[in-house]
């Protein structure tokens, strides 16, 4: 073999690895991961007579391509999402709360809000009897950026609210949760559509429980990433890649049981 053959196989040689090194991997634009950690065939959306608009923190939209919102979204056949701050001003939020044909409501708790799992929901089956199209608005944001939306949000506040009394601690065992009754967005909007079912206001014959499938693919994968060192995600110094739920130290903020809180960060 000639010098000009040896040195024109080791340059495709080292070209041929090269592409190999950088070679892009499947990736799915549907749930906004590579191809081999795809969610879509959990994914099997379902319709509610409810109608749940997402309110989603920009923080949370750029941050989290496929977290618990958007898992949401992608289950719920009847569902939205609005990206912003303050709605005060906000188009898309003040043409639904002003369509006559909506009745819109705030998942948020407060003195005066219709608890699903404890109230007379009468008033909401009546709502339905009446052809309204029954809207659900839902903030979804790190837990200041949510009370922050909230606060800003004078017309989102000035709605009547809709809550109910969870019976169950959050499954996201990798996420800090404030106090043991803070569940996230899905989890949120899955036992609400329960209690609903249980109150016979809605009727999905537990197609919702797909939601929470779902969920359990979505820590799992978010667990094993946290255990992978080749990974950006990757926890040094534990050897579950985490820390367990009982070894957190909540904020003295928290620490007041009675406090009423039930939407998500």
């Amino acid at each position: 073999m000639d010098k000009a053959t040896y040195l024109k196989m080791k340059e495709e040689r080292a070209q041929a690895i090269e592409a190999t090194k950088h070679a892009r991997e499947s990736f799915c634009y549907e749930c906004h991961r590579l191809q081999k950690n795809c969610l879509c065939s959990f994914i099997k959306p379902f319709d509610t007579k409810f109608k749940f608009i997402i309110l989603m923190h920009p923080m949370e939209a750029k941050k989290e391509k496929m977290g618990t919102g958007r898992i949401s979204l992608a289950m719920l056949k009847n569902s939205g999402m609005i990206m912003g701050v303050d709605f005060t001003e906000d188009k898309e939020v003040n043409d639904l709360i002003n369509d006559p044909n909506n009745y819109c409501m705030t998942m948020y708790p407060g003195e005066k809000s219709i608890n699903v799992s404890e109230h007379d929901v009468t008033p909401i089956q009546n709502l339905f009897n009446d052809k309204k199209n029954v809207i659900v608005f839902l903030i979804d944001g790190t837990w200041p950026c949510a009370k922050k939306m909230m606060r800003l949000s004078k017309n989102i506040r000035a709605l009547p609210r809709v809550s109910f009394t969870a019976t169950h601690t959050s499954i996201f065992e990798i996420k800090e949760q404030p106090a043991e009754y803070c569940l996230s967005t899905l989890e949120s909007i899955h036992f609400f559509i329960q209690e609903c079912n249980r109150r016979g206001i809605e009727q999905t014959f537990k197609q919702e429980d797909q939601m929470i499938i779902v969920f359990q693919e979505m820590i799992k994968f978010q667990m094993e990433c946290a255990l992978n060192p080749s990974l950006s995600s990757y926890k040094r110094g534990s050897k579950l890649g985490y820390s367990k739920k009982e070894d957190r130290k909540k904020a003295k903020k928290w620490l007041n049981k009675t406090r009423s809180v039930i939407l998500p960060g």
